[in-house]
């Protein structure tokens, strides 16, 4: 696998901007208010309506318990342009924005206020190697949070099981990771195979990685095995739940034990 985090860097910097397209955070920052609110209230119709194809039958809400955040402190983990940190804040969540990228940091902070709410803090994680070990995690973050929402993002790190015992560093005892992955199901809708054991080496591999994003040099799909194997012994899947009507994407909620 040709992987570098630096390549992701670079390449996530470009979010994704729903039924649009990948827009460089660079380029969104220089917009004007108007144009990026009006964006966003796009964006935020075409997630979390009632006739938004991603949330069909209410899954993303529902799978990403958007409905249970009010006063709860939550770490969003890959912010990218900001949509879901504004849409938690508006629903009463105290919102901390993690991202690889710096642009993507100023953006999302941007959108939070352009809606009147404040990131609580915003955090540059570091690399493999780095992050998520003890030396190489955000400074600061020290305060246990109620909630780790990672969605779109964990699909998009080779080391994800690092990462969500990272995760269960800075929750609080009965805490939560919601999560939104690409799904075994979607493999098979778009590809055409059986999900692989092994995805790099899949021949399918970097087609499976450029139906799904046309950014980005890796990706993998989930089930509720793949997803159970994260917890470790730190965790317990909650729930698990395929969301849109093909179930290209799933949800899953970690309790912290």
């Amino acid at each position: 696998m040709n992987y570098s985090f630096d390549d992701q860097v670079r390449a996530w910097s470009n979010p994704p901007v729903d039924d649009v397209g990948y827009i460089p955070s660079a380029t969104m920052l220089t917009w004007t208010d108007d144009h990026l609110r009006e964006v966003v209230n796009q964006m935020r119709f075409t997630r979390y309506s009632e006739q938004a194809w991603r949330n069909w039958e209410g899954g993303w809400v529902k799978g990403l318990r958007l409905d249970e955040l009010d006063g709860k402190d939550v770490l969003e983990f890959g912010c990218g342009v900001g949509l879901e940190a504004m849409e938690m804040a508006s629903r009463g969540a105290h919102v901390t924005l993690v991202d690889i990228s710096e642009d993507n940091l100023a953006l999302a902070a941007r959108v939070m206020r352009l809606f009147g709410y404040e990131p609580d803090s915003l955090y540059v994680t570091a690399g493999p190697g780095e992050f998520p070990d003890v030396t190489g995690q955000p400074p600061g973050l020290v305060e246990p949070f109620d909630v780790v929402h990672c969605s779109g993002v964990l699909h998009h790190i080779p080391y994800a099981k690092d990462v969500v015992d990272w995760f269960a560093t800075i929750l609080k005892p009965g805490g939560e990771v919601h999560l939104m992955l690409y799904s075994d199901r979607g493999w098979r809708h778009f590809v055409g195979t059986e999900p692989p054991a092994d995805t790099v080496n899949d021949p399918n591999f970097n087609n499976f990685v450029r139906i799904f994003d046309q950014v980005g040099t890796y990706a993998d799909w989930y089930d509720e095995a793949k997803v159970a194997a994260l917890c470790g012994e730190d965790f317990v899947l909650e729930e698990y739940r395929y969301i849109t009507v093909d179930d290209r994407y799933c949800t899953a909620v970690l309790k912290r034990k």
